[in-house]
């Protein structure tokens, strides 16, 4: 996949009709700049009281003038002419069967030839689909004004007006004189979602009238995208609506009114509805996916890598947390310094953090001329704690480079791209500052192997704990992964869980510091490791409950863990008899790494040497 074709496209295949009397010019610049896959549909519409026979002449001419468009548009593929007595009612047959993403119809070229009105084209139109009127001008286009009331059409208008190259989108709420903190509620939760999209700016307004304010505000804008109305209980044949309609035919610029094709009634819950947020949450999280979702074949050329790396001035390290890895350390470390040291200079350092291991790790490593610290004996002013964060947090202490990469140790199938895929995006975007790897992980039970029954935390307790509590997050495919990395610049103002907390914690903090652009992830296609006991994945349950609900307190300002027994019961069974053993599993968080005078000053001194040198 080439880097410059990474593109959100949030409808990948778009209908547009095309009728003999009049081009659909505004709907095609639309689609062109959707960049969906564009399909054209002749439409051809003979007399009730005629052979359809009749129709063969308009079905050449029709097919002739679409060659001649989609040679203007640049389309392949054989041009599709429907001839019918009733072309809306084939044409919303043919949709049914084969549901497109999107369908554009544009006013008046498609409804004088359809013979419908725009309210009876919403009605049940049978996919997603958006009624466009002029003028369109993409060049003179600078203002996007898209009102948000909470209605269940709220978040395909949203979706349109974000997929639009503009220079100001407008996310408008009214609020009405009726409003009370109890209906703000939603609008609160969607005032925070709205702000992480950086093409998008939020607005709250007092009106009494929201058609008149929101055709106030459209004489300052130069296109207005709604979704169309919905009432509580209204049937679907309800259309357009009143408001909706007076709109799209009077306000002084362009509009579009979009409508998402629902199986089943719509909920809604009046103009205040609770669907906003959690609409503009599924954008937002859609979005991210498609945008900052990398597969580690995107940076396997590691000369350009590394002309990147070189033209950023950037120097990178490699950190690698063990313990009692003897059988799988050496060839990470090998695989890697060949590679992405010697091969390919990437990395500028490797470094081994030991947490005290009792066979031969350290020695492995440092036959192989890595460096070893061991994580105790780090920092001893701090005193030290066990566990994998610990040894991550103090990674940061003794390495250098701008950016920071860790990987387990206890990887079988080690490949260079489980590093080089993890510093990918932070080279090629700027504004990327931390990334999650994420893999299929078989899972080994004797001499079976599930393909892809690993990471049960991840699936158990990880992932439905951020769809609860971080909904923005929940896209991120393995949060608890391994093989990570970001900037020295964020990583050290970040706090570090001690335990098993510390992906949770740092995939958080990373979020509410940076917001959600700010973080990627990456395919790293399969990854084959030692599978831990049920008892062992229990313990590390319990410690990233731990990690969630301390970052919850910190959210809301309240005492939650006070009350919560950090003592954890396992369950023995031993010759016939079940009893149990407590065990303290307590997560601790260590400060920022920056917050460190001997951190500061350490890097004091390494920046001044760099200067020097220079």
């Amino acid at each position: 996949m080439n880097l410059s074709e990474r593109t959100f496209i949030p409808f990948p295949r778009i209908i547009i009709p095309i009728v003999e009397d009049g081009d659909p010019e505004v709907a095609l610049a639309l689609a062109r700049e959707l960049e969906g896959q564009l399909n054209l549909v002749g439409l051809v519409c003979v007399s009730a009281s005629d052979s359809l026979s009749a129709g063969a002449a308009a079905a050449r001419r029709l097919r002739k003038r679409m060659d001649e468009l989609r040679a203007r548009v640049e389309l392949r593929g054989p041009n599709r002419v429907q001839v019918s007595h009733s072309a809306w009612e084939d044409l919303q047959r043919a949709i049914r069967e084969d549901p497109p993403d999107l369908l554009i119809l544009e006013w008046p070229t498609h409804f004088t030839c359809l013979n419908i009105t725009p309210s009876q084209a919403l009605a049940n139109p049978g996919c997603n689909v958006v009624l466009v009127r002029g003028p369109w001008s993409r060049e003179s286009r600078q203002k996007v004004l898209v009102p948000l009331r909470g209605g269940p059409y709220a978040e395909l208008a949203l979706r349109l007006a974000l997929a639009l190259d503009d220079k100001v989108i407008t996310a408008l709420h009214l609020l009405g004189p009726d409003t009370t903190p109890a209906s703000e509620a939603p609008f609160r939760g969607l005032a925070r979602i709205l702000p992480n999209f950086p093409e998008l700016t939020y607005k709250s307004l007092p009106s009494a009238s929201p058609a008149q304010t929101i055709m106030e505000q459209a004489a300052h804008t130069d296109l207005l995208v709604m979704g169309a109305s919905a009432r509580l209980h209204a049937p679907e044949e309800s259309g357009m609506g009143p408001v909706t309609e007076n709109l799209f035919f009077n306000a002084p610029c362009a509009v579009m009114v979009a409508k998402t094709q629902r199986s089943g009634p719509v909920e809604w819950t009046g103009p205040e509805g609770e669907l906003a947020g959690h609409q503009a949450i599924s954008v937002l999280v859609d979005k991210w996916f498609a945008e900052n979702t990398y597969h580690a074949d995107e940076f396997d050329q590691l000369e350009h890598l590394l002309e990147l790396k070189q033209r950023q001035n950037l120097t990178i390290s490699l950190a690698l947390p063990a313990l009692n890895e003897e059988e799988t350390v050496g060839e990470v470390i090998d695989c890697i310094q060949k590679s992405l040291m010697k091969s390919a200079p990437l990395l500028d350092e490797i470094v081994l953090i030991d947490s005290n291991s009792s066979d031969r790790t350290r020695e492995i490593a440092a036959n192989l001329g890595v460096p070893v610290h061991i994580h105790q004996n780090l920092l001893p002013r701090y005193g030290s704690r066990p566990g994998k964060g610990e040894a991550l947090w103090k990674s940061l202490y003794v390495t250098r480079g701008d950016i920071v990469v860790w990987i387990d140790t206890d990887i079988v199938n080690i490949h260079p791209r489980f590093v080089y895929g993890v510093i990918g995006p932070l080279l090629v975007d700027p504004k990327i500052q931390y990334v999650k790897g994420f893999y299929q992980r078989p899972l080994r039970s004797g001499e079976t192997t599930q393909a892809t029954g690993g990471g049960r935390v991840t699936e158990l307790t990880a992932r439905p704990l951020l769809n609860m509590f971080y909904p923005e997050l929940s896209g991120v495919i393995q949060p608890l992964s391994g093989e990570y990395g970001g900037r020295r610049t964020a990583l050290e103002q970040m706090p570090f869980f001690s335990g098993y907390g510390v992906e949770t914690g740092l995939l958080i903090d990373i979020f509410d510091r940076f917001g959600l652009s700010a973080i990627a992830q990456v395919d790293l296609q399969e990854r084959v490791h030692h599978n831990q006991s049920l008892e062992a994945l229990s313990k590390m349950s319990f410690t990233i409950l731990q990690a969630f609900f301390r970052k919850l307190e910190k959210r809301y300002n309240m005492p939650i863990l006070e009350e919560v027994n950090k003592s954890m019961k396992l369950i023995r069974y031993e010759d016939g008899n079940y009893f149990l053993h407590v065990q303290e599993v307590v997560e601790r968080e260590r400060p920022p790494m920056l917050d460190l005078p001997e951190y500061q000053e350490k890097r004091s001194r390494e920046t001044h040497r760099v200067v020097l040198g220079s």
